[in-house]
């Protein structure tokens, strides 16, 4: 069997990357051939699992920007330890932050082969909150640099194979895409309840949109909420609530700024995500930094349509004019149109829901977890 130690600076944490690592972790319990453990370090709660290790920490403290987010950074000793027991066959880095570095140096000591992912694409969050090239520039140095070792390293989506070759100077040969990929069990239609609503002191027959993940400038939260307020300032009430689920630092300054039908739920987990995806009427996601979107897939396979940017990995998971739109990043005036048209359509939003499901019976997670294993086995 082969033995992979995966290190991530995220797992107890509500975003996509979490999900998909904790995904490999559960699929990989039952696989025969691939013995893959996770481990971390965090004072955030962790799923009680055995292929679970969390480390001690020396220091932690919220990430720049992010500060959903902890930057940890472990006892050196403890990690040392970990590798000399565990013995892996490969170590696979999964987040370049402080535990990632640590993990990366530690494993380049015992000459272990190194395989990565890039879940994150940090200078394109820094140039957007910055506005900044400069820093851009600086943070695709640094990550050419963490990443230049690594024998492969995987890509959530195609869109993001030639920034990663360009931005952070990766040769074509190394980079693996993953095939994306959602628990369907999880996210399906059957979960749909309207009157799950009524607990968030909403009426159920209103219409609603929905935005889940989180509560940042540089998931476009700031434009997603001038689109709304300035579309119901021209037209009115439309009869429908902007929901937005998640947690963030710009939530408390957005929260201050919103009007019109705009409700914040804070984060929320495990079955009722499921229902609340299932009961709305239009998954919207600006967003232009995600390498993949995560949550485009969890909203379509919950029978969901999406309006998604033109920039970015969530692209890639929606078909235009068929499950969804896809619309220029930050075009204020072609977001307006987009949302109005599906609001005051009486088929729109259906007849988009109900074709999103069936593409994405292609993206079942275990496809990802084949391909996942492969590269790992060395297998062609």
């Amino acid at each position: 069997m082969h033995k992979v130690c995966l290190f991530t600076d995220t797992l107890g944490d509500l975003n996509g990357v979490s999900r998909f690592i904790q995904d490999m972790g559960e699929l990989a319990a039952e696989d025969p051939d691939l013995d893959l453990r996770l481990i971390t370090s965090t004072a955030k709660p962790l799923p009680d699992a055995p292929w679970i290790t969390n480390l001690p920490w020396r220091a932690r403290v919220p990430m720049p920007f992010y500060q959903e987010m902890d930057l940890v950074w472990p006892s050196r000793q403890h990690l040392k330890g970990v590798l000399q027991e565990m013995k892996p066959d490969s170590v696979h880095i999964s987040t370049p932050g402080p535990f990632g570095w640590l993990a990366k140096q530690e494993a380049e000591k015992m000459a272990l082969p190194l395989i990565g992912t890039y879940h994150t694409d940090f200078p394109a969050y820094l140039l957007d909150l910055t506005r900044s090239h400069w820093v851009k520039g600086r943070t695709d140095k640094v990550m050419a640099r963490f990443y230049q070792p690594f024998s492969q390293v995987f890509s959530r989506s195609k869109a993001y194979e030639s920034i990663m070759q360009t931005d952070i100077a990766l040769p074509a040969d190394r980079i693996t895409t993953l095939p994306p990929g959602t628990r369907l069990d999880r996210f399906h239609p059957c979960h749909r309840d309207g009157s799950v609503w009524r607990e968030f002191g909403l009426d159920p027959e209103r219409k609603k949109l929905l935005y889940v993940g989180r509560i940042n400038i540089e998931k476009g939260i700031p434009f997603l909420l001038d689109v709304w307020q300035t579309l119901q300032s021209l037209h009115g009430d439309l009869g429908a609530d902007l929901i937005l689920v998640g947690e963030g630092r710009y939530r408390k300054k957005a929260a201050s700024l919103a009007k019109h039908h705009v409700y914040f739920t804070g984060p929320i987990r495990g079955e009722a995500l499921s229902i609340v995806y299932a009961s709305a009427d239009l998954f919207v996601f600006p967003s232009v930094t995600d390498t993949l979107g995560q949550v485009v897939m969890e909203a379509q396979a919950s029978g969901l349509g999406c309006l998604v940017s033109d920039r970015g990995g969530p692209q890639t998971l929606v078909t235009d004019d068929q499950t969804g739109r896809i619309l220029p990043a930050l075009n204020k005036a072609g977001w307006m149109q987009a949302l109005l048209e599906a609001i005051q359509s009486p088929h729109q939003c259906l007849d988009w829901g109900l074709s999103a499901r069936k593409p994405m019976l292609d993206y079942d997670i275990k496809k990802s977890f084949a391909a996942f294993k492969q590269k790992h086995l060395n297998r062609p």
